[in-house]
């Protein structure tokens, strides 16, 4: 047999057995290597990154990764801006009975600012929705002379509808970046009382603060105080979950001789490193003029502020125990010595003086007791409201 012959097609092979195979190559069994693929470091985008994930979850398109740089350029430094208690970059709202002197002292603040060097004056926009003819001429001049802008509805064709509009033109556009709104007052933009309205606007000044902007707004007081005499904030709680900072005025007690008035802003609610309280003076005598009284603002001294609270004797019996019983009908149960802690700094008195209210009006008979005690856990005494039929 030849070699031709021992290779012919059906034959085995020359290895003395198998097919032959050398029309059909038989893969390594060694490892395979696949092509490596680059590190995320190599040419990474997170702008191709965010494109290819967002077929994965729509919520992806609206990443922020890779805008560090714009969003740190863009943000308001977290300073004082206004006195010592308006924030650079914050929602501020500030409630107070009409006539007490908000509106006079936050413009002494704004005109303040501007001298200082503080804010750019071109920046500075004031809606005015709370002023007669007299009211609009004179504050205009006033920001007029310095630089700064007023507007309000029914002038230059402006409807009390295009504020939010333009605040959210101004989020889209950038142009909020740095910029003071003041808007005077809060019910002409939106209706306190409405939940779903209120939230919206809140939402519009959240956007525009986060854009870089700063928002003060200012509103009335209820016509009722708080049980413990202190005034209460109208409308719902939007205002104050959404805001930045929430502070409440009031005319303090009359202890300053001469016309001069006194102004507290206590502190609702702060996210910066904002006081607690912070007081103004300004003089109101009668016949003055509204740049005479705006000439005469001037901070008080914090060492003074416990000067023109009201003092013990101020304060109500009646609405004394209102607060007792609103701690009690809230389940408060922590005990006598703990409800006084807490009724005394509700009503701003004396623990000694909450104590004695707390026992006068303790016992077993309706019409003369407004609350009884019971023995809880561990011997804690609690107190419940007595029930009349």
């Amino acid at each position: 047999m030849t070699a031709d012959d021992r290779n012919a097609p059906g034959d085995k092979g020359a290895n003395g057995g198998g097919p032959d195979t050398s029309r059909f190559p038989i893969p390594s069994a060694g490892p395979t290597t696949r092509p490596q693929e680059p590190l995320p470091s190599e040419g990474f985008s997170p702008e191709a990154a965010a494109a290819s994930l967002a077929a994965k979850n729509p919520l992806i398109r609206f990443t922020l990764r890779g805008s560090a740089d714009e969003l740190e350029a863009s943000a308001a430094g977290t300073k004082p801006l206004l006195g010592c208690f308006v924030m650079d970059g914050q929602a501020t709202m500030i409630y107070a009975a009409p006539n007490t002197g908000k509106t006079l002292i936050v413009l002494y603040l704004v005109l303040k600012a501007i001298a200082e060097g503080k804010i750019d004056p071109d920046r500075v926009i004031y809606v005015n929705a709370d002023d007669g003819s007299g009211g609009l001429a004179t504050k205009n001049r006033l920001f007029q002379d310095v630089g700064a802008h007023m507007i309000a509805p029914g002038q230059k064709g402006m409807k009390t509808r295009h504020l939010t509009e333009k605040m959210v033109q101004a989020v889209e556009d950038g142009s909020a970046k740095g910029t003071l709104i003041i808007i005077d007052t809060l019910k002409k933009f939106t209706d306190p009382m409405d939940k779903k309205r209120t939230s919206e606007f809140g939402q519009i000044c959240r956007e525009y603060v986060m854009a870089g902007g700063t928002v003060l707004a200012l509103g009335h007081t209820r016509k009722n105080p708080k049980a413990n005499g202190k005034p209460q904030y109208q409308g719902t709680t939007d205002i104050l979950e959404d805001f930045d900072a929430v502070y409440v005025a009031e005319l303090a007690n009359g202890k300053e001789k001469g016309g001069r008035r006194v102004v507290l802003f206590d502190m609702e609610k702060k996210r910066a490193d904002s006081p607690n309280v912070v007081a103004y003076a300004y003089a109101d005598e009668p016949g003055a003029s509204y740049e005479e009284k705006l000439a005469s603002v001037e901070p008080v001294d914090p060492d003074d502020y416990a000067d023109y609270r009201k003092s013990d004797a101020d304060v109500d019996e009646v609405r004394i125990r209102m607060a007792i019983a609103d701690l009690i009908g809230d389940g408060y149960s922590e005990g006598k010595m703990a409800l006084a802690a807490a009724t005394a700094k509700a009503c701003g008195i004396s623990k000694s003086r909450a104590i004695r209210v707390i026992t006068q009006n303790t016992g077993t008979t309706p019409g003369l007791h407004l609350w009884n005690t019971e023995t809880g856990a561990h011997n804690t005494q609690s107190y419940r409201l007595i029930i009349f039929d």
